[in-house]
């Protein structure tokens, strides 16, 4: 099935709205914020409560998985040469990074 999506090519954002079920078991887990709890908001049209199941931050944190090499401590190839800032102990092994 081929869907044309040319119509986003010069929109901003994407809003789907899905109802979802677990796969497994019968709750999921929204996303959520330190000392803030999981993302409720009223919905735009008044009817009722939205839940954030993904937000930005989140997005990120995932990419992050995609651009870092674990076993060099470093962007993954194609990305070295990007700057990051890197905090090491006293033995320079490092702590964390910026990323």
């Amino acid at each position: 099935m081929n869907i044309d999506i040319s119509a986003l090519d010069n929109e901003p954002r994407l809003l789907i709205e899905a109802s979802l079920r677990p796969i497994q078991g019968s709750r999921f887990q929204p996303a959520g914020f330190p000392n803030l709890g999981p993302s409720v908001y009223e919905s735009p049209d008044g009817d009722g409560q939205i839940v954030l199941v993904e937000s930005a931050q989140s997005m990120a944190n995932r990419l992050e998985s995609v651009c870092w090499d674990d076993v060099h401590n470093n962007w993954v190839e194609s990305l070295r040469g990007l700057p990051f800032v890197e905090v090491q102990d006293k033995e320079g092994k490092p702590l964390t990074n910026s990323l």
